[in-house]
């Protein structure tokens, strides 16, 4: 029985140690159950997308600060670090990210990383839709709607300071004078400009000779273009003179610029448009008569309305 005695009380004495051992050394098994991780997005918008940085923390950094870790992000790449776990996905796509400490604990997530469509370059180039020439105190509506742009900061040159922040406003000037409206947007690096001039207030006789300078330019952009729809195809002197005269008076040197629209449907560019009255319309049995043409403005125009017709020779 003494023996026996002895015998129990040895065992009883290693599990003593062994279970004091365990509480020395291995600390962490009484805590592991509180193993756990957390994802956080770097623009904060609760997403995970492509391209974006993920930042990966562990919820008691300090208890496992000295355990060997292992992260697998779900697509067969491992990061072995503790501190400043961050990574970027390269394709979108459901992931199993798992945490292995000490190659014996393991907790998992999913998680679901999307694609976000980038925009085209073009279509974040901001432009400034106005008239070319106004009045003192007239009410002079600007607009610039492209895709993407969703802060305005209009600067019209009068007062030296932001004066408007929507896609839409409407300024009035106050004194006469050329003017650089400018536009900040939050797609462009550098600003983009519209210049605008400012005549004094309204007086019939001005507005008269305004109209007979505007009707006189429409008629003669309407006989260039008849010279340029008239002419052979060998026929480059007219074609190119013609074309120059407009391009010269009446764009500021700015044709890419100018919108035709013919027969209050069709669209081209200036350069097109020519290009196609004088190789194409006018040849053969048919030929093409320029009716009637309207413009915006008869000083750095943006726009031709052109009225035309075929007719057999």
């Amino acid at each position: 029985m003494r023996f026996n005695k002895k015998i129990i009380l040895i065992l009883l004495a290693i599990a003593i140690l062994i279970a004091l051992f365990i509480a020395i050394w291995m600390p962490f098994k009484t805590t592991i159950s509180s193993l756990d991780f957390y994802i956080y997005d770097s623009n904060e918008n609760y997403h995970y997308e492509v391209h974006e940085k993920l930042d990966f923390f562990v919820s008691d950094s300090i208890a496992y600060n000295d355990r060997h870790m292992i992260w697998h992000m779900g697509n067969g790449d491992t990061l072995m670090r503790t501190q400043d776990v961050n990574y970027v996905y390269k394709k979108k796509g459901k992931y199993m990210i798992t945490l292995e400490v000490d190659g014996k604990y393991k907790v998992s997530k999913y998680i679901e990383v999307i694609s976000v469509p980038r925009r085209k370059a073009i279509d974040s180039i901001p432009k400034i839709h106005g008239i070319d020439v106004g009045y003192v105190g007239e009410e002079l509506v600007f607009s610039s709607y492209s895709p993407g742009v969703d802060t305005w900061f209009w600067e019209f040159g009068e007062t030296g300071t932001v004066d408007a922040y929507e896609g839409q406003v409407v300024y009035v000037y106050k004194n006469e004078g050329i003017y650089n409206v400018k536009l900040k947007t939050n797609t462009s690096k550098y600003p983009v400009y519209h210049k605008i001039r400012i005549l004094p207030l309204f007086e019939a006789i001005e507005e008269s000779e305004r109209l007979d300078s505007l009707s006189l330019a429409q008629e003669d952009i309407k006989k260039r273009l008849q010279t340029i729809a008239d002419a052979s195809i060998r026929n480059k002197r007219d074609y190119y003179s013609s074309l120059k005269h407009i391009e010269n008076r009446y764009t500021c040197n700015r044709a890419d610029r100018v919108v035709v629209i013919v027969n209050g449907a069709k669209y081209n560019d200036l350069y097109s448009y020519c290009q196609g009255l004088h190789y194409l319309e006018g040849r053969g049995e048919k030929t093409v008569v320029i009716n009637e043409v309207a413009i915006d403005t008869f000083n750095c125009l943006k726009k031709i309305e052109v009225t035309q017709s075929i007719i057999n020779k």
